[in-house]
This record gives C-alpha cells, sequence and structure tokens, in this order.
C-alpha cells in the first residue's frame, strides 16, 4: 500500500489496469494482510456490486467494497477485550434481532475491534420489544461496559453514561410486562432516550 494512500483510492487505481476488478481488490485485501479465505468470504457479493459499474467507474466500484467492510483489517484482541467481545455477542444474542444494515455495522466494528462503539451503539438501541430477552441483554451489557473505558465515547454520550443506562435497564425490567409479551406504553422508550423497537422485521 501506498503510503497516505486509502484502500478504496489504491483499489480503484489498479482496478483500471486489472483484467477483472476482483483481482484488484483481492491485491488490496493481500496488501492489508487480510488472509485469502477471509477475504474471498468477503468478496462474495462482489460480481453483483461489479455488475453495476461501468468502465470509468473504478473508483466508484472500490468505495461501495469499503463501505462492505472488504477492507477492514481484523484486529487481534487481547485477553480482555476478547472477553468484553464475548458479552457483547451475549447481548447481542439476547436483543431479538437487528435489521441487516444495523447487523451489518456492528460486525464491521466487531472485526476492527471498536468494542467501546458496539457497546453504546447496543446500549442506545436496546432490546427489542415482544422478542428481546432484556435481563440477559442488559446483565451482559453492564458486564462488558465494566471492562471498558468509562471516558470513551462520541458525540452522544460516554462509555460511562451508556453503563449507567444499563443498570438502569436492569433495574427496571422487573417493572416491564411479561403477560403479554409486548412492553407497556410508559416504557416503550428505552434508558438512554432511545425508542424501543418494535417487533417487526426487515428494518433496524
Amino acid at each position: 500500500m501506498r503510503s497516505g494512500s486509502s484502500p478504496a483510492m489504491v483499489c480503484g487505481d489498479l482496478a483500471v489496469r486489472a483484467p477483472q476488478w476482483v483481482d484488484a481488490a483481492l491485491a488490496v485485501g493481500s496488501a492489508l494482510g487480510i488472509e485469502e479465505p477471509e477475504l474471498r468470504q468477503r468478496l462474495g457479493g462482489e460480481p453483483q456490486v461489479a455488475s453495476e459499474f461501468r468502465p470509468g467507474e473504478e473508483d466508484l466500484y472500490a468505495e461501495v467494497l469499503v463501505e462492505m467492510g472488504v477492507f477492514d483489517v481484523p484486529k487481534r484482541l487481547d485477553a480482555r477485550e476478547e472477553v468484553i467481545a464475548e458479552h457483547l455477542r451475549a447481548a447481542l444474542r439476547a436483543q431479538g434481532g437487528l435489521g441487516g444494515g444495523y447487523f451489518h455495522n456492528l460486525q464491521r466494528a466487531f472485526v476492527k475491534g471498536e468494542l467501546a462503539r458496539v457497546f453504546r451503539s447496543l446500549t442506545r438501541f436496546g432490546p427489542r420489544a415482544g422478542r428481546g430477552r432484556p435481563a440477559e441483554f442488559w446483565t451482559a451489557l453492564i458486564a462488558a461496559g465494566e471492562l471498558l473505558d468509562p471516558a470513551d465515547g462520541d458525540d452522544r454520550g460516554t462509555v460511562g453514561q451508556a453503563l449507567e443506562a444499563c443498570r438502569r435497564g436492569l433495574a427496571d425490567c422487573a417493572d416491564w410486562p411479561a403477560r403479554s409479551g409486548r412492553w407497556a406504553r410508559r416504557d416503550r422508550r428505552g434508558p438512554w432516550g432511545t425508542r424501543l423497537r418494535p417487533a417487526r422485521s426487515g428494518r433496524p
């Protein structure tokens, strides 16, 4: 990879000269140190992507591959981070299902080791109404949050703030109705101010 050049830039440049555009993607992924089996798996949807573009649109093709996560470099997690990731995956399993786009973004964050981002995102989203297992969800998130840096944050809040929201969520679980399988109207908003998601498929 050229110093200062993004994967998208290099892929677009190579695609102009490559017999097939996928050869450029494979070359860039290999240069980033991504194992070939993993790279080819990520490129599973590449033929459909390539069919949408014409010569002269190599840069657009490369940008789409970036958004697909093709060039995301996996971070090697240490022992503490492995424990955090497992707690986050447990919360994800207890959430009750996600829309494809949201799930894809979370998976990309896992690959890149952006565990605090995953934690804050799951907290904002909350458990799915009528589908999730709230107590299990919040318990897993609390376990993850207690191992993260409380000051890590973005313009929507810090890990510390999210952790307090998780604790409130767990405390509130006893008040959420279980008989009907749906949340009470007064609980339609999650503990971080976000609306709990209705039990509908196909949209995050």
